[in-house]
């Protein structure tokens, strides 16, 4: 297939357009959402923190007892392998593992395991004074895996219930006010100078939010990871949230109220431009 700007997408040992690629209605990802992804950046061909990805989720597949998953440096050969084919300056990748296929309706499912690995055009990226709008959401059942299930109804269904077309991402809140995570991302917020972010109890431990830890703890910056009501993120003067895809986004609009446009000094400014400066050092081995 010759790269057109339209990226590329491998489907077990095969590298077809996008349009072009389909599995099986018999996939235990399709029929029941059982499945695993890890979604990050790429530029210039150099995925952002990949081998950490990959550890993740071969983990997790391992945990659930997903069979026939390659290890982290296979899959890392064919996630390069994609990228080479899709040949986009900025790539959105996508890798899902399912456990595979059915030989038939009802029967069980015996593996091995689907592998799906999509290069694709990226999203704009958000500058750093640029914020988003960010609205909580209503809580959801308690979060036991450490890597993504492709069962995403939770996160379609909260998208929807979002308080108007203009709110870009929503934070989910415990029924007692305990500040969770977003929809698709990890939140920050700046209090008396110290960073501050939920625990991992009930959320997703990201991959880039514990790089933005370690970014700050290499800078000076003092953090902390604790319980956040909800009430002090709405006095917060600094917001930010991370996910891999757009990296260390600041919160311009929180619940309706205008926050403060973050300065080239503070400490949202400092992580975004360490991160940013991090991710494009990267070269292809």
């Amino acid at each position: 297939m010759a790269a057109n700007g339209e990226g590329c997408i491998y489907v077990d040992g095969r590298m077809l357009a996008p349009a072009e690629a389909t599995v099986s209605v018999l996939d235990a990802g399709f029929l029941l959402g059982d499945g695993l992804f890890e979604s990050l950046r790429a530029t210039r061909g150099v995925p952002y923190l990949l081998d950490r990805h990959l550890a993740r989720l071969t983990a997790e597949a391992h945990e659930i007892g997903f069979h026939g998953v390659p290890a982290p440096p296979a899959l890392a050969e064919l996630v390069y392998a994609t990228l080479d084919r899709a040949a986009l300056e900025d790539a959105y990748l996508r890798i899902t593992v399912t456990r595979g296929r059915t030989p038939a309706p009802l029967e069980p499912f015996i593996g091995p395991a689907t592998i799906v690995i999509a290069a694709l055009p990226a999203p704009e990226a958000i500058a750093a004074g640029r914020g988003v709008s960010v609205s909580p959401v209503g809580a959801r059942s308690d979060r036991s895996a450490q890597a993504k299930s492709t069962s995403r109804q939770g996160a379609v269904l909260a998208k929807r219930d979002l308080p108007g077309v203009n709110v870009d991402e929503g934070i989910f809140v415990s029924d007692d006010g305990l500040v969770l995570e977003g929809i698709s991302s990890n939140l920050f917020i700046v209090e008396d100078g110290v960073l501050l972010t939920p625990t991992t109890d009930c959320c997703l431990p990201g991959i880039t939010r514990a790089r933005v830890l370690e970014l700050a703890a290499q800078a000076g910056i003092e953090f902390a990871e604790t319980n956040l009501q909800l009430e002090r993120v709405e006095i917060a003067r600094e917001v930010f949230v991370t996910n891999a895809v757009q990296g260390v986004r600041a919160v311009a609009i929180f619940d309706a109220r205008p926050l403060p446009t973050p300065e080239p000094g503070s400490i949202y400014r400092r992580l975004h431009d360490l991160y940013e400066a991090d991710r494009l050092s990267l070269r292809r081995k």
